[in-house]
C-alpha cells in the first residue's frame, strides 16, 4: 500500500484556502482526498495525495508561500500525541529524540535528522522520501516552519533559529515573508532542507511539561511502534467509519481514501475471506455497540451517523444482530 500521513497535517487548510476565494472542496477532490477525511486528525489520507493538494492550492490560489502559510497556522497539536510525548521531555534533546523515534506514525517514510556541530551548532534535517521524484516546494515550506513553531512551543520566548536553509528558490519580493514567518535568516537554493539553532537549547526544559500523561502516551505510542499500525484492514475498517456519517460509504470511495484501486480493496477483503458488505456490517455493529453505551444520544442520530437513512431501516438491522430493539439492548446495559 502507498505511504500515508495524518490528516491533522492538513488542519487549517480549508480555511486558508478560503481567504483566496477558492473552494477547499473542489481541490481536496481534485487530488484524490475525500473531505470527510479531515474531519477526524488521526485519519490518514495518501501521502502523495497530500503532495498533490499542496501543489495544486498554491497553483490554484496563486500564493507561493502557500505551505509556509499553512505551517504558520498550525502548532504542535497538529502531530497528537507525538507533540505531546515531546513536551513532557526533560530536555530538548529528549524531545528531538523522541520525534525522531516516532514521526513515521505520524508520516510514512519521513525522516528527520539532528546533527551537532561541535559545541554550539545544532542541525536538524529534514529527509525525502526515496520515491518523490522531485521537489514539493509547499511540503517543505510546510515542514520547516511547522517545526520551528514546534520548537517556539517547546522552548518558549527565548527560541530563535540561527538559520533556515531550503532547496528551493522564490521570488525576492517572497523573502522578507519567510524571514518574518521563521524569525531568522533564511538561505535558498541550499542542499538540503533544515533548522540551524544553538545547541544550548537542547539542555533546556520543554513547555508545558506535564507528567501525568507520560506513561499513557508512552505507552500508546510504543504500542504502535511494535504493531505497526495501521495494518490494511485496520485502515479499511477506519475509513468505513469515518465515511459512514457522510453517506457517501461505499467500496468505492473507501478505497479511494486508503489509496487503493477497488479492485485491489476487493483482493485484501477475499484474503481475510470477508467481502466489503460483511465488513461494512461488522463496523456498523461495533460502532452501534459503541455509541449506545453513551446514555443520552439520540436513535435518529445514532442511525445517521451509521449511514443509515431512516430510524426504522436501522432499528431492522439491530434486531436482526441483537434480537432486541436499540432501547432494548442499551436499558439491558443498566
Amino acid at each position: 500500500m502507498e505511504s500515508l500521513i495524518r490528516s491533522s497535517s492538513l488542519a487549517g487548510f480549508e480555511n486558508l484556502v478560503r481567504q483566496y476565494g477558492v473552494n477547499p472542496i473542489t481541490l481536496l477532490e481534485k487530488a484524490g482526498i475525500l473531505p470527510a477525511q479531515l474531519r477526524d486528525p488521526d485519519s490518514f489520507v495518501v501521502y502523495a495525495h497530500y503532495l498533490e493538494l499542496l501543489e495544486l492550492a498554491a497553483q490554484v490560489c496563486d500564493e507561493p508561500c502557500f505551505g509556509l502559510k499553512l505551517g504558520a497556522s498550525q502548532s504542535m497539536s497538529t502531530v497528537g500525541l507525538i507533540g505531546a510525548y515531546m513536551s513532557r521531555q526533560p530536555t530538548i534533546l529528549d524531545a528531538l529524540n523522541v520525534a525522531q523515534k516516532y514521526i513515521y506514525l505520524h508520516a510514512e517514510g519521513i525522516v528527520l535528522n539532528l546533527a551537532l556541530f561541535g559545541q554550539t551548532s545544532c542541525e536538524v534535517r529534514f529527509v525525502r522520501l526515496s520515491d518523490e521524484k522531485h521537489e514539493f516546494e509547499q511540503k517543505s515550506q510546510l515542514a520547516v516552519c511547522l517545526v520551528n513553531k514546534i520548537l517556539k512551543e517547546l522552548v518558549g520566548p527565548k527560541w530563535r533559529a540561527d538559520k533556515v536553509c531550503l532547496r528551493q528558490s522564490v521570488a525576492v519580493n517572497q523573502r522578507p515573508l519567510f524571514n518574518k514567518v521563521l524569525n531568522c535568516e533564511v538561505e535558498f537554493k541550499s542542499d538540503v532542507d533544515a533548522i540551524y539553532f544553538s545547541s544550548a537549547f537542547l539542555s533546556y526544559k520543554p513547555q508545558l511539561n506535564d507528567a501525568i500523561l507520560d506513561t499513557l502516551i508512552a505507552d500508546q505510542l510504543e504500542l504502535q511502534r511494535l504493531n505497526k499500525l495501521p495494518d490494511e484492514m485496520l485502515q479499511i475498517e477506519s475509513a468505513m467509519k469515518m465515511l459512514l456519517a457522510t453517506g457517501e460509504c461505499n467500496k468505492e470511495n473507501t478505497a479511494k481514501s486508503v489509496g487503493l484501486h477497488p479492485k485491489k480493496l476487493q483482493r485484501i477483503l477475499t484474503e481475510h475471506n470477508t467481502s466489503y458488505r460483511q465488513l461494512l456490517d461488522e463496523v456498523r455493529k461495533s460502532e452501534a455497540m459503541r455509541l449506545l453505551q453513551k446514555k443520552h444520544i439520540n436513535m435518529t442520530d445514532l442511525a445517521l451517523r451509521l449511514g443509515y437513512a431512516e430510524l426504522s431501516i436501522f432499528s431492522r438491522r439491530f434486531k436482526l444482530w441483537f434480537g432486541v430493539s436499540p432501547t432494548e439492548w442499551q436499558q439491558n446495559l443498566r
